[in-house]
């Protein structure tokens, strides 16, 4: 299906560019290990931006790249994908956000960012009309977890809550859970409209909870790799789908990818406090299979 064009989604967060080393076998100390190397675009938000756009959604990306060749690469790349680059900022003096990526022989990743530029945003009058002007608001817990950006993550929330629209926001990554503190997090996941978190996420969230925290979630999407995928509104599982069988190249931006599939099935639909089986179910079916399209190339863009 194609989504409605009068759907607006707003994705706001990390522009990366993603130095990806995918391993011949396990990781060799102080010599050589054979690997296929590549660069693509990264951040989970952009990679959400670019799906959506490849999926058909109008979707409008807001960042910060440095002001540096990175910076200029990364704007060619969002123009060949067809992603609008309005809302892209240039920041002086600032490097582009870059991350390295060690995909070992089974897809896992190991992943080491410099969030440069990233680390640069505030909201301004600009932002707030974009977000007035949106239906649904997306963003990665990344910008909330790190102390530098944590007031640029609660201001859009704040901008969000006010002007009445959707809020989407993926769980990020657990390490950085844990760091921030479990029961922070859960309470700045809670006021959004949908949490996506993959298990080993949802397993940092539940760390110092009580046995019902899920249920201070409208809907909350379990992410389980291999196993598929779990729906849960208000704590209760209401759908859940199986993983396509594939063979896996890389996982990188797998989440991402799930995300943007999702996110172009319930732009279709108005009312996500009624939805029906059909509406979970075809939802999730979607989004898991656009993650295993993902996995299927190296890094976390489509082919085109």
């Amino acid at each position: 299906m194609t989504a409605s064009v009068n759907t607006r989604i707003c994705v706001i967060g990390d522009i990366n560019v993603d130095v990806i080393t995918l391993l011949s076998g396990p990781l060799q100390k102080n010599t050589d290990t054979t690997s296929v190397n590549a660069i693509t675009l990264g951040g989970s938000t952009c990679n959400i931006a670019v799906w959506l756009t490849h999926l058909g959604v109008p979707t409008d990306l807001v960042g910060a790249i440095g002001d540096d060749v990175l910076g200029t690469w990364v704007i060619t790349q969002l123009q060949a994908f067809g992603v609008s680059d309005a809302s892209i900022r240039s920041i002086n003096n600032n490097r582009t956000g870059t991350c390295v990526i060690l995909v070992d022989e089974t897809g896992a990743r190991s992943m080491m960012p410099d969030f440069g530029a990233n680390l640069v945003q505030s909201v301004d009058g600009e932002l707030e009309q974009l977000i007035n002007s949106s239906d649904i608001v997306v963003m990665s817990a990344y910008t909330f977890l790190r102390p530098e950006s944590r007031k640029f993550a609660l201001d859009v929330l704040e901008c969000v809550e006010k002007a009445g629209v959707r809020m989407v926001i993926d769980a990020a990554s657990s390490s950085p859970i844990q760091i921030a503190g479990p029961d922070k997090v859960r309470k700045y996941l809670s006021r959004a409209d949908l949490v996506l978190a993959n298990e080993d996420e949802f397993a940092a969230l539940e760390q110092g909870a009580p046995g019902d925290w899920t249920s201070e979630f409208k809907n909350l999407i379990v992410k389980r790799g291999s196993r598929g995928a779990l729906w849960l509104k208000l704590g209760e599982e209401v759908a859940s789908v199986k993983a396509e069988d594939i063979k896996v190249i890389d996982t990188t931006g797998a989440g991402d990818a799930f995300a943007a599939g999702l996110l172009s099935q319930l732009c279709l639909r108005e009312d996500w406090n009624n939805l029906g089986d059909v509406d979970y179910a075809q939802s999730l079916l979607v989004a898991s299979h656009t993650a295993a399209e993902n996995c299927k190339t190296l890094g976390a863009t489509p082919i085109v």
